[in-house]
């Protein structure tokens, strides 16, 4: 799963090259870039942290990656879609294996 902190680490630069970069057209890409990662990072961020949360969210960024055709809004779903099924996993996994040594 992709840090929140890595992600705005990499806004701040690309907030740094923005200043540094004369063509307008390389600034509006970079500032553009640089919005969608720090909406990620917070998306990250408040991922729920229980089963039942994540869950739900899964199931919302499934269904808007269904609903959209915009081929860079379909990469940016998929993204947060793998960091909340990987948060899921990392969650579920460990009460898995509570349940199986409670068994035992």
């Amino acid at each position: 799963m992709r840090s929140p902190e890595k992600l705005r680490a990499e806004v701040y630069r690309l907030h740094r090259a923005i200043s540094t970069t004369l063509d307008p057209m390389q600034r509006r890409d970079i500032a553009e870039r640089a919005f969608e990662l720090a909406q990620q990072a917070e998306l990250i961020a408040n991922l729920p942290s229980d089963v039942e949360g994540l869950w739900r969210s899964i199931t919302h960024y499934s269904n808007m990656l269904v609903a959209t055709e915009d081929q860079r809004k379909r990469q940016v779903l998929t993204q947060l879609l793998q960091d909340a099924e990987e948060k899921f996993q990392q969650i579920s996994s460990p009460k898995r294996l509570s349940r199986q040594r409670r068994a035992a």
